[in-house]
């Protein structure tokens, strides 16, 4: 019997993996890749350095290619762009494998116990709470692990969370908050100076492009788009031929991939009882730009410390572990929160009025930098701005712009007042409400 099972050696599984066993909980962590591959996985590669401070981390030289200032963020026309750029705060060009590597040797130096090449395929529920995972080994072994609290870190494929539909915890995500993504890291004789992000409805719809070099002569490169719309790979090399960057310089493909991305505020709840999802699995994803790494790395600190004081008291009931929920949402799904509301907004935009948007200079670096980490996002409407959307036929755009700013902050507040578990699903059922709205209201092309 371990006090806690963990599905997943991703970014999540293995900081609460490594959290749990530093508190004394005798922990498994399983992962369905061999232990030399845990950590490659298909993203942006990108990490804040804030993330790390926040859970006290330096990280080795080899776990990163470079370190930058900050990301510039381009309109579809390439002719603005703002850059998000602030004194002490930088972004890591992360080597993913090695990174992964060495969050997994954390947890195996804290004393958690390790199974590569096991997939989780089943929770084992006995008389309402869930007491462990089937588990099936590479080799077809299969093995039933019984837990105190089990822990889906599967990733956006939550393999543990689907299992419990029937109690209502798992929620399923609508295509507009499913990023489909495609990504090759590749050699160039041109490297960028600083990783950017490229706006464009057409060409990359609900989501964006993304130019992130890893040092001399190496970028990430990739896009993430809506599910539902076109072909991520096809628009990935419509892409290629249309920046200089990319364009006639690609020397060599050292690897290609795609995957899925939740970009949506939190789940709901990430608790039942003897039950915690993490990290994708549980959405702590930032909705904006689709980043989960060190959200779900906070997901995992935090569902550790909870898991733990669970068990000291011996309890695991989903009222045992909701602290989760209410210390989540107040240290990131605020942020999530208010987020999504602009995603939902920003999805409802055609490129003419990004390309007015940004050219107009309604959202200044330092306001859009504030923003993203938490802060109230605010717009530099001038008289002058006002003018021009008016003249364009456009004068709603400022108007729903505005609206959009007042109900980030309101849904922020519907997650700042995150209720006990007596009050949740009052709490849910006017969140679904809310969203419903925002999407009525802000979610239209104008």
């Amino acid at each position: 019997m371990y006090d806690v099972c963990v599905a997943g050696a991703g970014a999540a599984g293995a900081t609460l993996a490594r959290e749990a066993a530093r508190k004394g909980l005798k922990v498994l962590l399983v992962d369905k890749s061999p232990r030399e591959k845990v950590g490659d996985k298909v993203c942006g590669d990108a990490l804040g350095s804030h993330h790390l401070e926040r859970l006290g981390l330096t990280l080795p030289r080899e776990t990163y290619f470079s370190i930058y200032p900050g990301i510039e963020i381009y309109s579809p026309d390439t002719h603005s762009r703002l850059s998000v750029i602030a004194e002490g705060l930088s972004a890591y060009a992360l080597n993913r494998l090695e990174f992964g590597q060495f969050l997994l040797k954390l947890a195996l130096d804290a004393g958690c116990e390790f199974k590569p090449e096991t997939q989780a395929r089943e929770l084992i529920v006995e008389q309402g709470c869930v007491r462990g995972v089937r588990l099936v080994s590479r080799d077809g072994v299969k093995e039933d692990v019984y837990a105190r609290v089990t822990v889906d870190a599967t990733g956006a494929s939550r393999i543990l969370s689907r299992v419990l539909q029937q109690v209502g915890f798992d929620q399923e995500l609508d295509d507009d908050e499913t990023l489909v993504c495609y990504r090759e890291i590749v050699e160039t004789s041109m490297t960028p100076p600083i990783p950017a992000i490229y706006l464009d409805m057409n060409d990359a719809p609900g989501g964006y492009f993304w130019v992130f070099p890893e040092g001399e002569g190496r970028v990430n490169a990739g896009l993430g788009v809506t599910k539902s719309s076109a072909n991520p790979m096809l628009l990935f090399r419509k892409w290629v031929d249309r920046l200089p960057c990319l364009k006639n310089n690609i020397v060599r493909v050292v690897n290609r991939g795609g995957g899925i991305v939740p970009a949506r505020r939190p789940i709901d709840s990430a608790v039942w009882n003897g039950f915690i999802a993490v990290g994708d699995a549980a959405f702590m994803v930032n909705p904006l730009h689709g980043g989960g790494i060190g959200s779900s790395m906070t997901g995992g600190f935090l569902a550790a410390k909870v898991a733990a004081e669970a068990l000291e008291h011996g309890r695991v009931d989903e009222e045992a572990l909701w602290r989760l929920n209410l210390e989540y949402m107040r240290n990131y799904g605020v942020k999530q929160a208010a987020l999504d509301v602009f995603r939902v907004f920003l999805q409802g935009l055609n490129n003419e009025l990004i390309n007015y948007g940004l050219a107009q200079g309604l959202i200044k670096s330092g306001d859009l930098l504030e923003a993203s980490m938490g802060g109230k996002l605010r717009l530099n409407i001038t008289e002058k701005a006002s003018r021009f959307f008016a003249g364009i036929g456009k004068p709603g755009f400022l108007l729903k712009l505005n609206r959009t700013v007042n109900l980030m902050e309101d849904f922020r507040q519907f997650y700042a007042d995150y209720p006990p578990r007596g009050g949740f699903d009052e709490w849910r059922v006017e969140v679904k409400a809310f969203h419903n709205r925002v999407h009525e209201e802000v979610g239209r092309t104008s």
